[in-house]
């Protein structure tokens, strides 16, 4: 079978994450587009790009041209093996038990789990010397000025103080406007590249995302010339010395159901029962989407949904409405 390679969207911009990616792993950051046509990372549903389509499990090229054994996690996702921790397994006698054989098959798979997170931990020494280098040279970038960085600036000087103060103030993190970050801000203690967010014990950053164009300049990568490709149309084609490398599948998520949403929160209006809080409504959806449809959408992408009802009916929301 031929094997084609075609050219990809890159986004403007990508998050934190996805820089520190391209320098270590030489992973190209992807356009990902929502359900409305624009690419996540400039809608409400950054949060999941971040928390989901961000796949941190290194691939086997990846981690063979960092010179680092291969990540366990991406093994067990390719070989579709369990990746469970044995926290799972205790969690789950706790809460029946069960027949003796069945309690036999799962003190086999914890035993399992066990081994596999011994794996795990172990390989996270190679993935910290991995990444040392190139998050060190990602930060010199930020602090000089080189590379720079936009983020949404929350109160709080941490990620869990920001959060309780959210809360709090009943906000969505959505609620605070995509600003400049200087470069005297950063921290390289303070960086969460998984989380593309940064603080520095007075101010915290999330979604913290920096020019892709900016980031091909600072950091092209290693260029390794090939022969044997040819150009079909808008297409290349590998020639059988090429042809046996691997092809990495791209993993999206598919977009979420917000027309039932809408439909739903249409519903609880007209019997009076949207909490008169947002973030209870906020919790009640989450709940509703993993029961409905096994999807867990986060707290910033349904209370940006919320909004427009909130702001009009305001703590109404309650109260039985006619019509």
């Amino acid at each position: 079978m031929p094997v084609f390679l075609q050219p990809v969207n890159v986004p403007e911009r990508c998050f934190l994450g996805e820089v520190l990616l391209w320098v270590a792993f030489q992973r190209i950051p992807l356009s990902l587009y929502g359900h409305e046509g624009r690419d996540v990372r400039d809608t409400t549903e950054a949060d999941e790009l971040i928390a989901k389509n961000i796949e941190w499990e290194i691939t086997d090229e990846e981690t063979k041209r960092a010179g680092i054994p291969p990540d366990p996690e991406y093994r067990a996702l390719v070989e579709d093996r369990p990746s469970l921790r044995p926290s799972f397994y205790d969690d789950l006698l706790k809460q029946y038990d069960p027949a003796p054989d069945e309690r036999l098959r799962i003190e086999q798979e914890r035993a399992s789990a066990a081994v596999f997170e011994r794996e795990c931990e172990d390989w996270q020494a190679h993935y910290r010397r991995a990444i040392e280098f190139p998050a060190s040279q990602i930060f010199v970038a930020l602090k000089g000025g080189q590379l720079g960085s936009t983020g949404r600036l929350l109160p709080g000087g941490n990620m869990d103080e920001a959060w309780d103060l959210l809360r709090q103030q009943d906000k969505d993190i959505f609620d605070f406007p995509v600003v400049s970050i200087p470069g005297a801000f950063w921290s390289l203690s303070g960086i969460d590249f998984q989380e593309s967010s940064a603080g520095n014990g007075s101010k915290f950053y999330c979604h913290v995302a920096c020019k892709t164009a900016e980031m091909f300049a600072l950091f092209p990568g290693e260029r390794v010339p090939i022969t044997g490709v040819e150009r079909v149309g808008d297409s290349f084609l590998l020639n059988d010395a090429n042809r046996n490398r691997p092809i990495q599948s791209a993993r999206g998520r598919p977009a979420y159901p917000w027309e039932p949403f809408h439909l739903e929160v249409a519903a609880l209006l007209q019997r009076g029962e949207l909490p008169s809080k947002k973030e209870a409504a906020i919790q009640h959806f989450q709940t509703w989407f993993e029961a409905n449809f096994g999807i867990e959408p986060s707290r910033a992408a349904i209370g940006e949904r919320l909004k427009p009802y909130y702001d009009k009916f305001g703590k109404r929301g309650g109260q039985k409405i006619s019509g």
